[in-house]
């Protein structure tokens, strides 16, 4: 019979309370045995910050690795093991009212939405948010949260009901060939749409530009690479397609809100 957890397993070194949602920061020890099949009271997203580990998830296993963003429902029963050593995970408990009022990006994690990519990089600004002792930290944190939830449209647009089939395969030619340039027409004819719906919608369905979308993309692999490898972050920021390193940190900070850095240290 699975146990009801109130509380994240492994070691929280950081647990803050927002909104009625609690972020942790967890440490998992190296090679630790199988946890017992449990369910968590309330939803939880976790982002996997470093280190692997293996998952038992709604009838699947799953290997777990660094930049994994995973949305677990209340009463869900799963259980993970082989922890590699330095796994760390941010967690939020999500209250209940959260969802009750917005399922969005629930469903877009369950769906593999194109709009998860911002979804990463808002828990972890609100992460660090959190770990800010400077005074207006909460209130910035609050603010991101409703933006993880409630993440703003473009006035006017009217949006799909569902995610049209071009968004999709859009998604999968940016993340393919993030380290090429790309033309608007070219992409009009791939996905057999007008250049002004792509451009008319692009925002909607990414919450982003195109330019920050793939910004995003090499941030996105620039953070495997920072935790789970010992590069030099120049050569980081040169394989994951930026032009120098000022540039990689400007972009590194601006979208996660760590420098490089600090990030390694995380």
């Amino acid at each position: 019979m699975a146990n009801l957890q109130q509380s994240f397993l492994g070691y929280n070194h950081l647990v803050k309370p927002v909104n009625g949602s609690k972020v942790a920061l967890t440490t998992y020890e190296h090679n630790a045995g199988f946890e017992d099949w449990h369910a968590h009271e309330n939803a939880s997203i976790s982002l996997l910050l470093s280190g692997t580990y293996e998952e038992d998830l709604s009838g699947k296993q799953f290997k777990r690795t660094p930049g994994d963003l995973k949305f677990i429902p209340a009463g869900v029963v799963h259980r993970c093991n082989k922890y590699a050593p330095g796994t760390r995970k941010i967690n939020l408990d999500l209250h209940t009212n959260l969802l009750e009022h917005s399922t969005t990006l629930a469903d877009q994690l369950s769906s593999r939405d194109p709009q998860t990519l911002p979804a990463k990089f808002t828990l972890l600004k609100l992460y660090h948010e959190l770990d800010d002792i400077g005074s207006h930290s909460q209130a910035s944190a609050e603010l991101l949260l409703y933006e993880l939830f409630n993440p703003i449209h473009p006035a006017g647009i009217k949006k799909y009901s569902t995610v049209p089939l071009w968004a999709f395969r859009l998604k999968e030619i940016l993340n393919d060939e993030w380290d090429k340039p790309f033309q608007l027409d070219d992409l009009s004819i791939r996905l057999g749409v007008h250049p002004v719906t792509i451009s008319r919608y692009f925002p909607l369905y990414f919450s982003s530009t195109l330019g920050n979308y793939i910004k995003q993309i090499k941030v996105d692999k620039a953070l495997a690479l920072i935790k789970g490898t010992s590069l030099p972050l120049t050569e980081v920021a040169y394989t994951c397609g930026f032009a120098d390193q000022a540039h990689f940190t400007r972009t590194f900070k601006a979208i996660t809100g760590y420098l490089p850095k600090e990030f390694r240290k995380v």
